[in-house]
């Protein structure tokens, strides 16, 4: 099966920060995109909500970037 990839260049551009990069909705690989899993209760039928995307059926990935000084000794 194909894989999107997404590639992100770590660059310093001017004043160090924090930054931070959201990739754009993909399907829960949990549930499947459902959102949860029906489950048997003695009140009938129910769904447990998915832990992993908590019910929305999607999940994003968020990579941090905290710049921070060199403080190795020379």
């Amino acid at each position: 099966m194909s894989k999107k990839r997404t590639m992100i260049i770590i660059e310093p551009d001017g004043r160090i920060h924090k930054e931070a990069f959201m990739t754009a909705p993909m399907v829960c690989p949990y549930c499947n995109g459902r959102g949860g899993f029906p489950i048997d209760t003695p009140n009938g039928s129910d769904i447990e909500t998915c832990p992993d995307c908590q019910g929305s059926g999607e999940v994003v990935a968020m990579v941090v970037i905290d710049w921070k000084p060199n403080t190795k000794l020379k």
